[in-house]
């Protein structure tokens, strides 16, 4: 009797550390691959940062698949030029960035990473910084005169809307423009950066990212 109790408490000591090693060992390989994909999101703050364009295809080449999804801020419809699937769109939209868009800051250190075996997901916050100072951007006598020839252009190509319509856009967007110059030649607007990584052939890539702002009020955007 003592000896059949004896068993089955070895078993059951046996059964409990088989158990805790296994969660170990799990939680150990959720560990590593966090970091694998913390790397991914590291040369992606790189590209950034170094705005090499020269550089663009083989960064691409190195976190992003072929046939990656990207859906940038301007994306309304898919097949845009800021909603599109294909690597070389991908080199061609970020060489642009790196030109003409603000600094992009990505506060990769506090992503939210989720893992389910060869798949993850990251969300991220950011800020995109624009200034003349940083040479990407416009002082406030520059956007006031780009405004004023956009207008002049649209009010003659653009035969949907009535003259009173097109006369009502020119006060919104004037308003919206001496408002934000108002508090300095200095943008700097939040971004919200989230992305679906796969792992294949011991790498993990990107298959999906989305670029948005988050919006208050009216969308700027009206159907």
């Amino acid at each position: 009797m003592k000896t059949k109790k004896f068993i089955s408490i070895i078993l059951i000591i046996i059964t409990s550390t088989m158990v805790i090693n296994s969660n170990l060992s799990a939680q150990e390989t959720e560990h590593n691959e966090t970091a694998e994909i913390q790397k991914v999101l590291k040369e992606f703050k790189k590209g950034y940062i170094d705005r090499d364009t020269s550089y663009a295809q083989e960064w691409c080449n190195e976190i992003f698949f072929d046939n990656v999804e990207i859906l940038g801020t301007y994306s309304i419809n898919s097949g845009n030029s800021e909603w599109f699937t294909g690597i070389d769109q991908a080199v061609r939209t970020f060489q642009f960035d790196w030109i003409g868009w603000g600094d992009l800051n990505p506060d990769i250190e506090n992503a939210n990473i989720g893992i389910d075996n060869n798949l993850a997901w990251v969300s991220f916050s950011a800020t995109v910084t624009r200034s003349p100072e940083n040479s990407r951007g416009r002082t406030a006598d520059e956007s006031f005169g780009n405004m004023l020839k956009n207008f002049a252009k649209q009010s003659e190509t653009d035969n949907k809307k009535t003259n009173k319509l097109k006369l009502m856009e020119v006060a919104y967007y004037s308003n919206l423009v001496l408002y934000q110059y108002e508090q300095g030649e200095e943008y700097v607007w939040p971004l919200r950066i989230t992305g679906v990584l796969q792992k294949k052939n011991g790498e993990w890539k990107f298959r999906q990212m989305h670029f948005s702002h988050p919006n208050r009020g009216f969308p700027s955007v009206r159907l």
